[in-house]
């Protein structure tokens, strides 16, 4: 499908959704300055791949991009192998803030949030989206896709979704797998190009 956002109309509507998530304060304890901030999605707005994670982890926060450092390491290696930078691709979260120490995100946050995540989906428009954990594929998929289409390539339409296990999970489970993931996501990274 084609969008009817062209390139500066998108940045305009993507600005105005931006200065919303920043504003925002419909959960509480979350969205404060430098505590549990929140960040908008980041990257390449005519991205035909997406990815979406949990939430902000505290570096995150800090940089305002998500996936920076920790777990976003795995990633890292998957945009080098696959040739892409993580610029060029459209990176988001379920819910926007930093939750307090890193916990889970409650559902309440997540369905606060979801509105903003799926008007990121509107302007970007992309024709794949990489789910990252549970929370992420849910808010796409439904409760029941969990975990059984896990790596799977699910169509909506003309789009296609990858749930995928969280990156911090796939690092407890060692190196080798660590590697697999990396293989797997590099290769839905090139399939998608720009």
């Amino acid at each position: 499908m084609i969008s009817p956002f062209s390139g500066p109309d998108r940045k305009c509507q993507f600005d105005a959704l931006s200065s919303r998530v920043k504003a925002c304060h419909k959960c509480e304890g979350l969205n404060i300055e430098g505590v549990t901030e929140s960040a908008p999605g980041f990257g390449n707005l005519l991205s035909r791949i997406a990815i979406i994670g949990q939430s902000l982890c505290k570096e995150c926060m800090k940089t305002q991009i998500p996936f920076t450092g920790g777990c976003g390491r795995v990633l890292d290696q998957a945009f080098k192998l696959s040739g892409i930078r993580k610029s060029d691709v459209f990176m988001t979260n379920v819910v926007h803030c930093h939750t307090p120490r890193n916990r889970e995100s409650l559902p309440s946050e997540v369905a606060n949030c979801r509105q903003y995540l799926l008007e990121e989906l509107e302007i970007v428009k992309p024709r794949a989206i990489v789910t990252l954990g549970k929370d992420a594929s849910t808010s796409l998929l439904g409760e029941s896709c969990w975990p059984s289409l896990v790596g799977k390539d699910v169509r909506q339409g003309a789009r296609a979704i990858y749930p995928l296990y969280h990156p911090s999970y796939i690092l407890r489970l060692g190196s080798v797998k660590t590697q697999r993931y990396v293989d797997s996501l590099a290769g839905i990274l090139r399939s998608h190009r720009n």
